[in-house]
Order: C-alpha cells, then sequence, then structure tokens
C-alpha cells in the first residue's frame, strides 16, 4: 500500500474519532427498541427483546390438572422446569386445547421466557420478524383490537398496528393467579 494513501487513511480515521467526541451521546431512549413479532392464537403483537431471557422452540409440555387458567402445563428449558402458559388466553385471545378446555389448533412452536422470571414460559404460535421502533413511535393502544391490562401500548409495524406486550405484568397476572389459586387450596384443606 502506498505510504501517501496509508497516511490520507489514518488521517480520515483519526479524524473521524475526533469527531465523534464533539457529537452529543446518545440516550437510551433514543436508541431503537428492538422487538419480535409475534403471533398467539389469533393475536399479532410485540415483544420487547429485553423482557426475553430466552426464545425456545416448544418441546413437549406435560399437562397438569387444575391448574390456573392459562396453564398448559410444565416443560423442561435447559436442565429447569417451567410453567408454560398459552399467551393468547392470558391476554384475551382464542385459547388452545390444555388452556382452559377449548380446542384451537395445533401445539405452539415457540416459548417466550420472561426475563423477570424466568420459570414462566410464554407458549406461542409464530414469530414472524424481528423488528426494530423508536420510543417516539409508541402510543397509546386505547381502542386498538389487542388493547388489554397487558397490551397498553402500540406501534406500527408493515402499515399495521402492533400491540406491544408487557411481558413483566404477564408474568405478574401469572403469579398472582397462582397466589390465589394456592390459598384456596389451603383454605379446603
Amino acid at each position: 500500500m502506498n505510504r501517501a494513501l496509508l497516511a490520507e487513511r489514518l488521517a480520515a480515521l483519526r479524524d473521524a474519532f475526533d469527531a465523534s467526541f464533539a457529537e452529543p451521546a446518545r440516550t437510551r431512549a433514543e436508541e431503537p427498541a428492538r422487538a419480535l413479532a409475534i403471533r398467539a392464537g389469533d393475536r399479532r403483537l410485540l415483544v420487547r427483546i429485553d423482557e426475553l431471557a430466552a426464545v425456545e422452540p416448544c418441546r413437549r409440555i406435560v399437562p397438569l390438572a387444575g391448574g390456573p387458567p392459562g396453564l398448559l402445563g410444565l416443560v423442561g428449558l435447559r436442565g429447569r422446569l417451567a410453567a408454560a402458559y398459552d399467551l393468547a388466553a392470558l391476554v384475551g385471545g382464542r385459547p388452545r386445547a390444555g388452556a382452559g378446555g377449548a380446542a384451537a389448533g395445533p401445539a405452539p412452536r415457540w416459548l417466550l421466557v420472561c426475563a423477570e422470571d424466568p420459570e414462566i414460559a410464554l407458549a406461542i404460535d409464530e414469530i414472524d420478524r424481528h423488528a426494530t421502533f423508536s420510543l417516539a413511535d409508541v402510543r397509546s393502544a386505547e381502542g386498538e383490537r389487542d388493547a388489554s391490562e397487558h397490551v397498553t401500548e402500540a406501534v406500527e409495524v408493515d402499515g399495521a398496528p402492533r400491540g406491544l406486550l408487557r411481558v413483566a405484568a404477564v408474568a405478574a397476572t401469572v403469579l398472582r393467579r397462582a397466589q390465589r389459586g394456592a390459598e384456596r387450596l389451603k383454605e379446603d384443606r
């Protein structure tokens, strides 16, 4: 490589490096949010990737009798047991067989493992794609078809609004229902 060309490239790299310190620092709010566009039953939603501990292919789910609404059963994930819940049933969609007894087609294909509560896995039918969005694009989901206590915001993806699922809120609901069920069992003894 020519010495003059090398010196020119080095100078350009040095200038770019120095210029980067002159730019205002990017805040976390300015960074695009990363999400998965998913389908759970008849619901098409967005799930923020930072709210997930893992995305796993759905393995055999062992059903449990008399569990709380939406519980499909237990599943082994990387050497640990997790409670697998039908996400569609939890967000007011069409539940599948085993989740409250209603039939709804084939077994789920994917499990979304909750970051805050990795013992909870949410069963979904499909991952449509990876999506990014600006936090400025997030709006209220009020009046949207998918609005619920777990879907309070929406984002435009591919020209259509998608509800933004709050995974931590779903996990909190699941834990609350399980606690109520445990308390009822104690009372019945």
